[in-house]
């Protein structure tokens, strides 16, 4: 396979703006059809109508944001902000004439449901008669019915949420009526509103307080009791991310602002039936040995990212200071009362300072990336305008691509920055490609993101590591970083 068909990855989004003041008048008596409104549930517009004064319906606005605040007690409501921001995107993407884009078909769309994971556009052609079912009237002949295409790999918290495997929205958009039509306005109806009632995460209506002070910058570092039996498993653990069909993870990412982040999971086959599995680990300082955090909990299993092949996954974040430290986690499985071992691997941890010098974030292999939702900070892996989960299986087949991302802060020159990529299956060099542009695109001040695509179509099953060879392009030749990591193609 030619590394010569790797290509830039385009992120499909518009960047994160300013949000709003506000959205719609106070006084307006239509609020329940605005698109801040789209998130009401039945029983809320029934009590909506049943309001006669401005007093009562501003209290009610107050509440609607309130119930769904998912942080109460602090300065902000992520999901108002969330929803301003889509609005405003919605209305620069989707306007017709006069009309605001988020209150279009599409705008509603990608209001209620973010940004799909990919789009495709086809012209329909007229049924004889020369009508188009759905939309009424006499076809020219120049619609366009665009495919709105959530899946797994790209946009799996929005399926988690309405309960789908995926879904594709199809939007008729005709230029003679000036107009767009939901094809399927029924289920559209039924998963918004699904996604109404479970967008309420403070039913009892905890109010801010104003004098609280907000949320820690950072996490603290848990601090678990560890048993002898845990201990000499995690002391056992191996260098490997790969065991059988166990794989384990790791990353430390940064975003727009702040400092990195780490990221750990297991993805393994699903547990035995009424097995219970807990999640432990120990994370020590390089230089010294000093343990600065424990951890010995139930796991949590994440959707945050995808996988060739069903099974579980396993993800924890931690927040650890700069410098270098060795780590060791594991799985174990209580059944019948027994507790048994089912994973572990040890990694060693390099969190850069993000204020000191050129740094580069480990090599992340996924899909593909995904579009951020405006004021999406919750996702661990959102990278500026992208999100871009990895496959937690390290597997792939021949009918995808492979996409490679590396973030990179304080570049000397970011034009100057090169990579070199080799491609191994086992002792055997597969191809390479010499020293190219990284293209960083920058997502905040002095921080970027990178990525590249490499088709499979030809490669052989087997296992695989890919090195990505970075250079700053200001320091000598001989003076490089190499970040590499482990795939899996399955025949």
């Amino acid at each position: 396979m030619r590394m010569g068909a790797c290509r830039i990855a385009v992120l499909i989004l518009i960047a994160a703006r300013a949000l709003r003041a506000s959205g719609p008048s106070a006084d307006s008596e239509d609020w329940a059809d605005s698109p801040e409104a789209y998130f009401l549930t039945a029983e809320e517009r029934a009590e909506w109508v049943k309001l006669d004064s401005r007093d009562s319906r501003a209290g009610f606005k107050d509440r609607y944001w309130l119930k769904r605040d998912p942080s109460p007690g602090t300065d902000r409501n992520e999901f108002r902000e969330t929803v301003l921001a889509r609005i405003k995107v919605a209305d620069e993407r989707f306007g017709i004439e006069k009309r605001p884009g988020s209150r279009t078909a599409r705008g509603l769309v990608f209001v209620v449901f973010g940004s799909p994971a990919r789009v495709r556009d086809e012209h329909a052609r007229p049924p004889t008669g020369g009508r188009v079912g759905d939309l009424g009237g006499s076809a020219e002949g120049n619609e366009t019915i665009t495919h709105w295409i959530y899946d797994r790999d790209r946009t799996p918290r929005i399926l988690e949420a309405i309960e789908l495997p995926s879904l594709e929205v199809e939007i008729i958009i005709d230029p003679n009526r000036h107009s767009d039509a939901i094809q399927s306005p029924g289920l559209v109806k039924e998963l918004r509103e699904r996604l109404a009632h479970k967008s309420i995460v403070n039913p009892d209506l905890i109010p801010p307080d104003s004098g609280a002070v907000g949320a820690p910058a950072t996490a603290p570092l848990p601090r678990a009791a560890l048993d002898a039996a845990v201990r000499s498993v995690l002391e056992q653990a191996p260098f490997s991310s790969r065991n059988g069909e166990t794989v384990f993870g790791s990353a430390v990412l940064w975003r727009d602002t702040g400092g990195p982040e780490t990221i750990v999971w297991f993805y393994l086959p699903p547990a035995a039936g009424g097995a219970a599995r807990f999640l432990h680990g120990v994370v020590k300082k390089e230089a010294g040995g000093e343990e600065v955090a424990t951890l010995s909990e139930p796991v949590a299993l994440s959707d945050a990212l995808s996988a060739g092949n069903p099974g579980e996954i396993i993800l924890r974040r931690l927040t650890l200071p700069p410098g270098a430290y060795d780590a060791a986690f594991a799985i174990t499985e209580t059944s019948g009362g027994q507790s048994r071992p089912v994973a572990s691997a040890a990694e060693k941890l390099s969190v850069p300072n993000l204020d000191a010098g050129f740094a580069i974030s480990p090599l992340l292999l996924t899909r593909g990336p995904g579009t951020r939702s405006p004021g999406d900070d919750t996702s661990p892996f959102a990278v500026g305008p992208a999100v871009v989960p990895p496959r937690a299986d390290a597997q792939f087949s021949t009918s995808e691509s492979l996409w490679f991302f590396l973030e990179l802060a304080n570049p000397p020159d970011s034009s100057k920055v090169t990579f070199e990529v080799r491609l191994r299956k086992g002792a055997e060099q597969i191809s390479s490609r010499p020293a190219f542009p990284a293209q960083p695109a920058a997502i905040a001040a002095g921080r970027y993101l990178c990525g590249f695509e490499l088709p499979l179509s030809g490669f052989a099953s087997g296992d695989y590591r890919l090195y990505i060879v970075v250079r700053d392009g200001i320091a000598p030749p001989d003076q490089y970083v190499v970040r590499s990591a482990d795939f899996r193609i399955r025949p």
